[in-house]
């Protein structure tokens, strides 16, 4: 090839663009398009976004169906398209790129599901893709910040050693670098195989310190430790879950500069990630409780305590009660304490003691104390005559003096008379002295304590239609209700009709008009016809002669078909309509006929609706059974999985049944923020389910979170029925009014009294239904702009920082109205006695009411 020679023709240069194009087009359609699907990076950390991208190469996309992920990942930004161009020996490349954001919630390794593409006028779909999710937190992640920025966790005890029961302080006590911008703090975190420790509540007491030089925030934490067993046993590690900020590794503002240029100029980009720090484990020796004095009756209560009793009333008779206040005050295990007991029982009645606190109540959102007072209230009945009530005791063994101790209350001094004895007490005891037997004392009702969930899921499913329509739009209701209208008015028109026709059936006009119907009955026998027209004459003419030549021709034609001896002619068709035309002079027919086409069409048009194009549930009933046992297995998870898929279908398939369902799975899961969130979901569709308004109750009792209330009991009562139930009943009543006036009307006085009664009855119904349905909040208004905070220990800060002024705590499951959203943070609406609040709420701490369409919502 070396030495061979190429001819060159020269053309005109836009000959030359039109050649190289059309070989440019024609080498592009040679090759077949291919696309390709990958992450970038393809292993993150929780939370962290990255690149899904799908390449088209040599294809033009027309269209791209929504991207399907799992249920674990989230997409977090829109596509972004870019596209290049390429010219390699002579064929021209072409490449599409399509960009998405993405995070995932949970560690764990993750399938992006095959896309589906239409690409040349072909559908296509790419490769799966795998992404790998790395636990968050740990030392990896705070080193990629900086040694010197990482929080320091410290395990203080209050003692090294104690005995088994006794209960000491446990601090945990968190080192934030002054530089280490904070953003979230999370729960502590300790092993309690063999411990009974008090959960730390996320108040602390909050000091700065410096160490080497390093100045840090110190927050400490506090909580009490009890040993379940003895020995050399390990206390910890704990640890914490931090969201800080760290410096975003070659970001774009960070390249824009010279290596040399001074940091601090500008702000550096930081972006959010968790760490969790870890404290050392402490080592605590638990020393067995000795067994030389240790009473018969001993419950294992360690501390110390001072006991003391007082009693009311003093004065009293035989079979009176009398009510104990006992109060036990001190610091130990104050729940392994037994009720004190009297020391001599002989001639007392007693009832079981009431246990409450006075001070020092371990709540979970307080602090835990190691001083404490109990009361116990307790009735006693005297059975025979008393000077005193004996005393109290208890018995506790004292880590301070190393034994056991028993205390003693005094005794209470009585002034108690004998019990009356009564003539019909002396005959029923007898000669035998028999006891008189006492009244029954009034004990309380016992009062609820509901501790779990109720549990009982239905075995089908009521699926939601995708839209709602309201029975006020529907044309096909307002037709229906036209029934009724219309029938008042034919009865209206028949009772005007029959009024009429009776005044014109009244006097010798009435008999003119009978005698006139008898005659025009159509055919009939000549001899008949004839007769009928002789009977209209002679009632014409109510007895007068006849005069008429043309009258008397009809009756002698009469006389002489029915008294001649010889039979007559018959009457011939033009005789007969001649006959009828000198009679119609007399009489003038009028009749209105009514059918009952108008009616059977106005129910035909109540019947015909427009049908709602009912969901394939098939599938869905499939797994909902399924979600269900997976529910009875214990596989929360798994039942929870399930669930939530079919609320993510196109449509979705949604049910007051599947949200509880939901609801039962996030409670098992120790996720109490987010089965509030469900439950609440159940709640708009299945206000009266006895089930779902006690484990609200018992969530509410568990976490206090806070709710809007309603504006009335009436608008509280409205919402047992959907809008479209209120106007049917409404509907119903007004039909009764309608159609016993209807009623009325055409049977006359008869039937007054049953159209009174069901006008009233119809009335009764009617007016409340409208009102109701009148003031029923739709259900759009019902769940717009409305969040449930589904993340503990959220709390509303009077900036959107971390670092401003606290407005409240806000417990998980609370309600929030969204005002504005500004980037991470949500400006939102608090509800508060008297007086509603507003703060800033981070807004991954919140998740929206309602996500699907709001006509769904009744």
């Amino acid at each position: 090839m070396m030495g061979s020679k190429t001819k060159l023709t020269c053309l005109p240069a836009p000959l030359l663009w039109l050649q190289a194009m059309a070989m440019l087009v024609i080498a592009g359609a040679a090759e077949a398009a291919t696309i390709r699907a990958y992450v970038q990076p393809e292993k993150v950390r929780p939370n962290q976004v990255v690149s899904y991208v799908i390449t088209v190469q040599d294809g033009s996309v027309e269209r791209m169906s929504e991207l399907r992920l799992p249920l674990q990942l989230i997409q977090n930004t829109a596509v972004s398209t870019s596209q290049q161009f390429s010219i390699t020996n002579g064929r021209q490349t072409s490449s599409v790129r399509l960009t998405w954001g993405i995070s995932a919630s949970e560690p764990g390794d993750f399938v992006i599901p095959a896309q589906s593409l239409k690409v040349n006028g072909q559908m296509m779909t790419t490769n799966e893709v795998k992404l790998t999710v790395a636990q968050g937190g740990g030392d990896e992640a705070v080193a990629a910040a900086d040694d010197a920025n990482k929080p320091i966790l410290q395990l203080e005890l209050g003692k090294t050693e104690i005995y088994q029961g006794e209960v000491m302080p446990l601090n945990c006590t968190l080192y934030i670098p002054r530089q280490t911008p904070l953003r979230r703090i999370g729960l502590v975190d300790i092993e309690k195989s063999d411990f009974a420790i008090a959960r730390f509540p996320q108040q602390n007491d909050q000091t700065t310190t410096t160490i080497d030089g390093v100045g840090y925030v110190v927050l400490t934490f506090r909580s009490t430790l009890s040993s379940l067993r003895t020995g050399e046993l390990k206390v910890g590690p704990a640890s914490m879950e931090l969201l800080v900020e760290v410096p975003v590794e070659d970001s774009p503002r960070q390249n824009m500069f010279p290596p040399n240029f001074p940091p601090g100029f500008f702000p550096q980009m930081t972006e959010p990630r968790k760490v969790v720090v870890q404290s050392q484990p402490v080592t605590l020796r638990v020393l067995p409780m000795p067994a030389e004095g240790k009473p018969a009756n001993f419950s294992g209560a360690v501390g110390d305590f001072i006991l003391s009793a007082s009693a009311s009333p003093t004065e009293l008779t035989v079979g009176d009660p009398v009510a104990v206040e006992l109060m036990v005050e001190g610091t130990g295990n104050f729940d392994a304490l037994n009720a004190p007991a009297l020391t001599e029982e002989s001639g007392w009645k007693s009832y079981p003691a009431k246990r409450y606190n006075i001070e020092g109540q371990l709540d979970q959102n307080q602090v835990p104390t190691l001083d404490r007072k109990v009361g116990y209230s307790q009735v006693f009945i005297p059975e025979a005559v008393h000077k005193e009530l004996p005393p109290f005791e208890i018995n506790f063994f004292s880590p301070t003096k190393k034994q056991y101790v028993t205390l003693k209350t005094e005794a209470i001094p009585l002034n108690m008379k004998p019990a009356p004895v009564t003539a019909a007490s002396e005959s029923a005891a007898g000669a035998a002295g028999e006891a008189v037997p006492l009244p029954p004392l009034l004990v309380p009702d016992p009062q609820p304590d509901i501790t779990d969930i109720l549990i009982n899921p239905p075995a089908t499913s009521r699926w939601l239609v995708p839209t709602g329509n309201l029975l006020l739009r529907s044309p096909t209701f307002w037709t229906v209700q036209a029934v009724p209208v219309g029938l008042l008015f034919l009865a209206s028109f028949l009772a005007m009709a029959r009024r009429r026709r009776e005044a014109l059936m009244a006097g010798r006009a009435g008999q003119l008009r009978a005698a006139w119907a008898g005659l025009d009955q159509g055919s009939v026998a000549d001899g008949e016809f004839l007769r009928r027209a002789a009977q209209f004459i002679h009632t014409a003419k109510a007895g007068e002669p006849v005069q008429e030549p043309e009258l008397k021709t009809i009756l002698d034609r009469y006389e002489g078909s029915n008294f001649a001896a010889v039979a007559s002619a018959p009457v011939t068709p033009e005789e007969r309509r001649q006959i009828t035309q000198t009679l119609s002079g007399l009489f003038n027919k009028a009749l209105s006929k009514v059918t009952a086409l108008v009616m059977l069409g106005l129910l035909c048009c109540g019947t015909l609706g427009a049908q709602e194009a009912k969901p394939e549930v098939a599938t869905a009933d499939a797994v909902y059974q399924e979600a269900l046992e997976e529910m009875t297995k214990g596989n929360y998870a798994r039942a929870q999985y399930l669930a939530e898929s079919l609320t993510k279908k196109k449509p979705p398939q949604l049910s007051s049944e599947v949200f509880q369902l939901i609801g039962h799975a996030r409670y098992r899961q120790e996720d109490p923020g987010r089965a509030v969130l469900w439950y609440q979901r159940a709640q708009l569709f299945d206000p009266r389910a006895p089930e779902l308004r006690q484990n609200l109750r018992h969530l509410y009792e568990k976490l206090r979170f806070v709710s809007y209330p309603f504006e009335s009991p009436l608008s509280q009562w409205s919402l047992w029925l959907t809008p479209n139930e209120w106007l049917i009943l409404a509907s119903a009543g007004f039909w009764l009014v309608l159609l016993s006036a209807a009623w009325r009307i055409l049977v006359g006085r008869k039937g007054l009294p049953w159209a009174v009664a069901m006008s009233l009855i119809g009335i009764f119904i009617a007016v409340p239904a409208t009102a109701f349905a009148s003031i029923r909040p739709l259900g759009a208004e019902r769940v717009r702009d409305i969040s449930i905070v589904t993340m503990p220990e959220a709390r509303a800060y009077t900036g959107a920082t971390v670092t401003s002024g606290t407005v409240m705590d806000l417990p998980a499951g609370s309600q929030v109205r969204i005002l504005e959203k500004r980037g991470a943070w949500n400006y939102v609406e608090i509800p508060n006695r008297p007086e509603n609040l507003r703060g800033w709420v981070e807004g991954a701490a919140i998740t929206p009411l309602w996500i699907w369409d709001e006509k769904m919502v009744p």
